[in-house]
């Protein structure tokens, strides 16, 4: 009696791919805003799949399934996850960050796209554009059971941000995060050596392993002296990355290619307004946060965007963004509900 009790009670045992990761505090929000009076959480294994460890797993960045370094082995990852879902009713979701990876991996697979997608119970998707594009890309998982959050906003890890005062504003502008090509770092700085307005300074502080990119972004920054480039090979930690963020004005993001972006929830979460590309789901943001927060920019970033927005922040003075609708406690109830409905 006593042990079919047991059974009865034990919760479900919810697998997350990652569980919390370096350099991206999102993983880890997520993971610990799911209510744990109904999930164990547990960092999935890859060791455990096909054995009926798992109830629930959730996916964030399932490259391996998108840009298979061996196609002959993801094939039998999907194997095992088949033989979960046949054996033990294991449940799987993908967390739609991005719709195919930007980047690393190996060699994009139709077959294990498509087998991976099929074997899927339920997308997060992190605004109404994830959802339209990921059915426009892929008509299979028009079907598919979805929840559409928001991309949670950034807790601080030092102290609450200051208030973005007007009077202090001297057009210190900063880049931050993982460098890589098409985030289009090499551009912005070259058209930051074109920009007239004075004072200005640009800061650039990431990690990049593309020892080549890094080449192009030095010399395309020359010995302009208003421009810092602090790349590196290791991640800023969440304590530097603040102080970093509090010491500009400004978040700038001259990406060519976006779906979501941590980067526009950490800036604006130390009360820094970005400049960024209108694509993906950066219009989503404007509309909720508004303008004066938001500033997006058709076509490429040029010196004259740069200085257009220099002219707008000028006429800011509101001193933080109102991102109540970013709340992780509101995004974790209705991902603990939607996982119990699968």
């Amino acid at each position: 009696m006593t042990d079919r009790t047991h059974v009865a009670t034990k919760k479900p045992v919810l697998a997350l791919k990652p569980l919390s990761a370096p350099g991206n505090s999102f993983s880890g929000l997520f993971s610990s805003h799911i209510d744990d009076a109904h999930f164990e959480r547990v960092s999935f294994e890859w060791e455990h799949l096909g054995r009926g460890r798992y109830d629930i797993v959730v996916f964030h960045w399932p490259t391996e399934f998108f840009r298979p370094a061996s196609r002959k082995a993801t094939l039998k990852l999907l194997g095992l996850m088949l033989l979960d879902k046949l054996r033990h009713g294991t449940k799987f979701v993908w967390v739609v960050h991005n719709l195919e990876p930007h980047d690393g991996g190996g060699t994009r697979s139709d077959l294990t796209t498509y087998l991976f997608l099929k074997l899927l119970d339920g997308a997060i998707l992190l605004s109404e554009h994830s959802r339209q594009e990921m059915r426009r890309l892929y008509p299979s998982t028009e079907s598919l059971a979805t929840l559409v959050t928001v991309h949670g906003r950034y807790e601080s890890s030092i102290e609450p941000p200051r208030d973005s005062i007007l009077a202090e504003r001297r057009n210190k502008l900063l880049f931050f995060g993982l460098i890589r090509d098409y985030k289009n770092v090499e551009r912005l700085v070259a058209e930051a050596r074109k920009v007239t307005t004075d004072p200005f300074a640009l800061t650039v502080l990431g990690r990049c392993g593309d020892g080549e990119l890094e080449r192009r972004i030095r010399a395309a920054a020359g010995d302009d002296g208003r421009i810092s480039l602090d790349i590196r090979d290791a991640f800023v930690s969440d304590e530097e990355l603040e102080r970093v963020i509090d010491a500009n004005d400004a978040v700038v993001l001259p990406y060519r290619n976006i779906l979501n972006s941590g980067v526009a929830l950490h800036s604006l979460a130390r009360n820094k307004p970005i400049l960024a590309p209108r694509i993906g789901s950066l219009p989503e943001l404007q509309q909720t946060v508004g303008g004066d927060w938001v500033h997006l920019f058709d076509g490429d970033i040029s010196a004259e965007v740069l200085e257009t927005f220099f002219a707008a922040l000028a006429k800011c003075t509101a001193p933080r963004p109102d991102l109540s609708p970013f709340d992780w406690h509101r995004i974790g109830s209705d991902v603990t509900r939607f996982l119990q409905s699968l």
